[in-house]
């Protein structure tokens, strides 16, 4: 009779245990919403304007060349030559300025003057294109590992051509910084 009792009671235990209501679910994770942490002149500053001069650098010293003990803190693509130099650098600095277009149309972005960065203005957005577009091709050019100084001469020229394009517009005004990131802002070279 112990025996049974025993088993009747090990049985209810175990009914017990089963019987219970099961966890409720961890709540789902928020969706990832891209938002902006720095002011248009800020990401401009950090990314494309680094990535640009590694370009620039290229198209004066072979980036695949061993870099000269004395050239190691002489320019952007040297300083970073012992971690990811030389074509590894002109290539990130591609994907550099392409992800940059896409960091610049992230919504609630604002210019260092407080107003709003201007995205639905066709030549920002034309500009952001042509920043990614000519990033693919430094990108490219740079996975080839074929350095030719008129060809990456020819890509400077892009990288500057389209940042031009907005800066003509929104960052060279007459009244700085108010007039900032203003579509219709006239350049001061337009102005003449």
């Amino acid at each position: 009779m112990k025996r049974l009792c025993g088993l009747i009671a090990v049985a209810a235990l175990v009914a017990v245990g089963c019987n219970k209501a099961p966890e409720p679910a961890a709540p789902a994770a928020a969706a990832f919403t891209p938002t902006p942490h720095g002011t248009l002149a800020q990401v401009m500053q950090a990314i494309p304007f680094v990535a640009s001069n590694i370009v620039f650098d290229a198209s004066n010293a072979d980036p695949g060349a061993k870099p000269k003990a004395a050239d190691a803190a002489g320019n952007a693509t040297a300083q970073y030559s012992s971690v990811y130099g030389g074509w590894v650098a002109v290539e990130n600095a591609g994907v550099a300025l392409q992800e940059t277009a896409n960091l610049v149309m992230i919504p609630g972005r604002k210019c260092s003057n407080g107003k709003p960065v201007p995205l639905d203005d066709e030549l920002f957005k034309k500009g952001a294109a042509n920043l990614a577009s000519v990033g693919a091709e430094v990108q490219k050019f740079a996975q080839a590992k074929t350095w030719n100084e008129e060809k990456l001469g020819d890509l400077g020229g892009k990288v500057t051509d389209a940042c031009a394009m907005c800066h003509e517009k929104y960052r060279d005004t007459p009244k700085q910084p108010e007039d900032r990131c203003t579509p219709g802002g006239i350049a001061p070279a337009a102005a003449k």
